[in-house]
């Protein structure tokens, strides 16, 4: 990331993204919308607690940068401000949906300079899931939706009285850290209905 001192972006460059971001916070996650959850989160709550979640799990891996992995955190979803939140459900292949987002986030981050280079680099880092950090936020990404599952099947959220089991089920095996599974075995242990 560049420090403070290094050329900032404008007032108007950050605001611009500021407000598309904050487009976050009304786009519900479509996985829930499809699924038929009512008031169902949204993807800025997601983030929110995927970047907590991150802090949390960062200092159990000395491999890890901490900070690093909560601004990936923050910055893992952002593409869908512009392209939406794009599922398995909809029809588009894993290639055409790289593209899209790639795309919209350098189409919001090209006015911002070194900062603007510095988050399309932590976007990128993550969608390449390699490093440490990048494996971890995904984890967590994967962990806050089984959380999210956990909290609908306990406020029977769904409107129809059904389990979420198909998202703990997409889940499972695909934990690439220790945390990411120990977290995993605990919150399908606290689940009201094991699947």
């Amino acid at each position: 990331m560049p420090s403070p001192s290094s050329a900032a972006p404008s007032a108007r460059a950050c605001v611009d993204l500021i407000a598309r971001a904050g487009k976050l916070k009304a786009l519900r996650r479509a996985g829930w919308v499809q699924r038929g959850v009512r008031d169902a989160e949204s993807v800025a709550e997601h983030s929110w607690r995927v970047a907590l979640m991150t802090m949390l799990a960062a200092d159990r891996d000395d491999a890890c940068d901490s900070g690093r992995a909560v601004a990936m955190a923050l910055v893992h979803d952002l593409a869908e401000a512009v392209v939406g939140d794009i599922t398995p459900n909809d029809g588009v292949s894993d290639e055409e949906k790289a593209a899209m987002e790639r795309e919209a986030m350098g189409t919001m981050t090209a006015a911002l300079g070194a900062r603007g280079e510095a988050l399309m680099a932590l976007w990128e880092e993550y969608e390449a899931g390699e490093s440490a950090e990048a494996r971890l936020v995904k984890d967590m990404d994967k962990l806050e939706m089984i959380a999210q599952a956990m909290e609908y099947e306990t406020e029977e959220n769904t409107g129809r009285g059904e389990d979420l089991e198909e998202f703990f089920e997409s889940t499972r095996g695909r934990y690439r850290t220790a945390t990411g599974e120990a977290w995993s075995e605990e919150i399908e242990r606290r689940r009201p209905r094991a699947g």
